[in-house]
This record gives structure tokens, C-alpha cells and sequence, in this order.
């Protein structure tokens, strides 16, 4: 049951700071707030099948970027895929998200993962950010909350982050702003995961893999997504994969067999 939002708001400072197990899925064993408990993240339930994906698409000694973070989820599964060798770097703008995260990081013992309250786009500059019916659908350009927002070139440039070989990104519609902002700094080997808000955002990011000879393939559900928005739907946030000039695409596409 959902409890109103006004009861939420005083509970909820509480019982983020409740560590509960996460019970299955990639990141059983593994300790995360009671506030955000429900939806499957205890569970493990929670995008099990795109997480099965992206576990074994990361692997050991990858520098990973997740961007667009929210508390950490995808995070936690990452760090432990990379092990020691590797890194993670997550990015997450709103300052009450990033607190959570920055918590199950702690409570989880992430040595190899920094946490940046940024959000990447094409530009660097403040911007509004908020406006989802949960934290979880939060983007840009809306809402109360000022947030910064750094290009990812100026992060490698400024040496703030190693360079990335594998990026997950979930930032509501601003994927392809993201892309613009990364300039020419991804390594021909980089795999992405890029979840796609929308025609336009599906536009850009097809557009800017040509452009820098990556190679894109559609998940099943992307593919259904762009057949519905003929009709003028488009259906959730689907997929897309994006492999580097120098990367294994015939791996990837195994794995997603």
C-alpha cells in the first residue's frame, strides 16, 4: 500500500537511515534504506532481467559510469562486478538522492566508488531539476530544486573521473544532451546502456552513434517502442546498446541473445 505523500514526507527521514538485506537478485547480501525498500529493491525483483543484463555485461576491471543514479541500485551491482582492479563513478543530482546514495555506499563498504552530486549534459551550468511523480522520474529543466550540471569531457579533463569503459544512463529524456557532452572523450572500446525517453531522445542518440562510429542495437522493447510511436505512443524507457569501434559487438550481442 502507498502512503500519502504528506505521511511519507515525515517518516521517511527515519526510516532511510534503517538498514534492511536485500533478499535476491544481483545485489542480495547487500544493505539498503527501508524508506525505498518496496518496488523490488529488497526483493530483488526490482528490473531483475535488465540487471541480469547488465551484470554480465560489466566485467572485471571495467571503470563504470552510472549516471543518473538515484540511491544506487544499478551502482551496488557494479562495484561488485568490477572488483578491485576496476571503478565506479555515480552520478546523481538531487542533493536528497545523493545523500541515500552516499549511505548505501557507506553501509555497503564501496571503497572504489565516488559519488557525484552532478548531472551530465551538454553544457555546464545550473539548471532546475525535479518534477517526477517519484524521485525516481525526476529530470531536468523541471522542478524546485537548482542543480549543477558538468559536460563529461570537462569531468575526464579536470581529471574528476577516470575514463569510462562501460556507462550506464538513465536521465529521463536528456540522453542525447548527455552524448553531446562527452565530446569526443569515450574509448573506442566503451560499451553503453542507454535507457531512451522518447522519439527525439531515440533521434539524438542514433544520430550521435553514427557520428562517432558506434555501433547501436535496439533491444526488442525499443524496436516495439519506435513500431508504437507511429501511432503517437511511445512505451516506457527501452534500451539501447551502444558498442565503441574498438569494442567486442558480437560479445555484447551474445549476451543479449
Amino acid at each position: 500500500m502507498q502512503l500519502p505523500s504528506i505521511v511519507r514526507r515525515t517518516l521517511d527521514p527515519v526510516t532511510e537511515r534503517i538498514p534492511v538485506p536485500i533478499l535476491g537478485g544481483q545485489n542480495a547480501g547487500r544493505w539498503w534504506g527501508l524508506a525505498s525498500a518496496g518496488s523490488g529493491y529488497v526483493s530483488g525483483r526490482r528490473a531483475a532481467k535488465q540487471m541480469d543484463l547488465l551484470a554480465a555485461l560489466i566485467r572485471d576491471g571495467d571503470v563504470v559510469w552510472d549516471v543518473g543514479a538515484h540511491h544506487g541500485y544499478v551502482t551496488l551491482m557494479a562495484e561488485r562486478r568490477v572488483g578491485a582492479n576496476g571503478a565506479v563513478h555515480a552520478f546523481e543530482p538531487s542533493a536528497a538522492n545523493h545523500r541515500i546514495l552516499k549511505r548505501h555506499l557507506r553501509w555497503n563498504h564501496c571503497a572504489n566508488t565516488s559519488a557525484h552530486v552532478i548531472a551530465l549534459g551538454s553544457s555546464e551550468c545550473e539548471m532546475r531539476f525535479g518534477g517526477g511523480p517519484t524521485s525516481k522520474m525526476h529530470a531536468l529543466g523541471q522542478g524546485e530544486e537548482t542543480v549543477q550540471v558538468r559536460r563529461a569531457d570537462s569531468m575526464l579533463a579536470n581529471g574528476l573521473c577516470r575514463p569510462p569503459t562501460f556507462l550506464k544512463v538513465d536521465v529521463e529524456g536528456a540522453e542525447g544532451e548527455f552524448l553531446e557532452g562527452c565530446g569526443t572523450m569515450l574509448p573506442t572500446n566503451a560499451r553503453l546502456v542507454l535507457a531512451v525517453h522518447g522519439t527525439d531522445a531515440d533521434r539524438k542518440c542514433e544520430a550521435w552513434s553514427a557520428a562517432h562510429d558506434f555501433t547501436a542495437i535496439p533491444s526488442p522493447e525499443l524496436v516495439e517502442a519506435r513500431y508504437t510511436a507511429h501511432t503517437g505512443r511511445w512505451r516506457g524507457d527501452p534500451d539501447l546498446y551502444l558498442v565503441g569501434p574498438a569494442g567486442d559487438v558480437a560479445a555484447v550481442r551474445k549476451v543479449l541473445a
